[in-house]
């Protein structure tokens, strides 16, 4: 992510983790796999990641890794 700071003092370990690997492309589904939890799990924590960053998507949290 371009802004690491945001990232690092506006998210838990697991939301910065579940926001970097859904940025990266990953599915929901690949995302839960990966860190051995719930779909459920995953997208609670793309919830709280977008309503902490103010975004709407995952689109934007992708451009926000382009920077």
């Amino acid at each position: 992510m371009t802004d690491t700071s945001t990232f690092t003092d506006a998210l838990t370990f697991s939301e910065r983790e579940t926001a970097e690997l859904a940025a990266a492309g990953l599915t929901n589904a690949q995302i839960a796999r990966r860190r051995f939890t719930t779909t459920s799990t995953v997208e609670q924590h793309l919830t709280k990641v977008y309503r902490k960053l103010g975004i709407a998507s995952r689109r934007e949290l992708m451009e926000m890794r382009r920077g």
